[in-house]
């Protein structure tokens, strides 16, 4: 029996290293292959890329403003992003420092983000680049997931694409003493299936 079940586990061992030999010779990362961001047979199409958005609200003390976040995947590229735009953002800057984080590299988790659904809990802490840029002379803080291990963000694009998650974004300022800039999305079911067609290239199993 046992000499079977040997020769069984053998037998799928040689399997998967025939599998991933293709990918792992063209130079592919075994990260990529195990997500599905990388095909195991050759001549076979990557998985598309897509985003979606959801709207939301921000919050800055008593300042009250919509927000969009736009939560895209990149099989080829960045992977899983996530971009919060605020609006008119001018008019926060004497209470929190966006220009601190503009362009910025730090590696400084500043950006908190906790999603809630079904009675679970997900919050990952990230570094944040931000930019000017949209209507409304909007500021985009944008988080990008891990290419190498386990990507922070994948609970978090798989919980959004149930209806009635609920996304809280907090983002720290650089500037000590400055309140934090707080967001707030709920999924819809428009916007559950938006992103499950869209980040599914990102999300499916490699198998």
């Amino acid at each position: 029996m046992r000499l079977r079940i040997g020769v069984a586990l053998a037998v799928v061992v040689i399997a998967a290293a025939g599998f991933l030999a293709g990918p792992l010779s063209r130079g592919d990362r075994l990260s990529d292959i195990l997500t599905g961001q990388t095909p195991l047979l050759a001549g076979v199409a990557r998985a598309p890329g897509g985003g979606a958005d959801l709207s939301g609200a921000a919050d800055l003390g008593t300042d009250q403003r919509p927000a969009t976040l736009r939560i895209a995947c990149e099989p080829a590229g960045s992977g899983l992003s996530a971009a919060l735009t605020v609006p008119r953002f001018a008019e926060l800057a004497p209470r929190f420092d966006f220009a601190g984080l503009a362009g910025s590299d730090s590696e400084t988790p500043l950006t908190g983000i906790l999603v809630s659904s079904a009675g679970s809990v997900r919050s990952v802490r990230m570094p944040v680049q931000g930019a000017a840029t949209g209507r409304e002379a909007g500021f985009t803080l944008t988080v990008t997931g891990a290419r190498r291990g386990e990507d922070p963000l994948r609970g978090v694009a798989q919980a959004l694409t149930q209806p009635g998650t609920r996304l809280t974004w907090t983002q720290a300022s650089p500037r000590s003493g400055d309140p934090a800039l707080t967001a707030v999305f709920t999924v819809t079911e428009a916007d559950a299936a938006a992103l499950k067609n869209a980040l599914g290239g990102c999300l499916a199993a490699p198998f």
